[in-house]
């Protein structure tokens, strides 16, 4: 026998399945994995606020970071290396700095300073 469905139910169907798409298309929709690793001397970060990084490398070594959306720079705070990349927010926009010199170097998205940073140390 065919169970009649009313309103109520439809309604609260809906809203599970409306949930259900949101959260999966949360985190600024990115499809990239963090971090890839994409081969002996570049390591490629994901850029999306939420990410904290402390990243170990060798000299001559770079880091590419993708951004993974929204708007968002990239720049040194304090160490050994200094780099900057002004504001982007084009989803997949990347951005390499190859490290150079041992030692670490600290870095942030300014406006999202408190869940977007990291730190790179560089060994021989």
């Amino acid at each position: 026998m065919l169970k009649k469905i009313n309103i109520k139910s439809k309604v609260t169907l809906f809203s599970v399945l409306l949930m259900f798409f949101i959260v999966s298309c949360s985190k600024d929709d990115a499809n990239y994995d963090d971090p890839i690793s994409t081969g002996p001397s570049e390591i490629v970060l994901l850029w999306q606020s939420g990410t904290v990084y402390e990243t170990n490398i060798k000299v001559g070594q770079t880091i590419t970071w993708r951004w993974g959306g929204g708007t968002h720079n990239l720049r040194s705070t304090g160490g050994v290396e200094s780099f900057e990349c002004d504001y982007n927010s084009n989803v997949g926009f990347t951005f390499s700095h190859t490290f150079t010199k041992i030692g670490s170097t600290s870095y942030q998205c300014d406006p999202h300073a408190d869940n977007q940073y990291g730190t790179v140390i560089v060994t021989e």
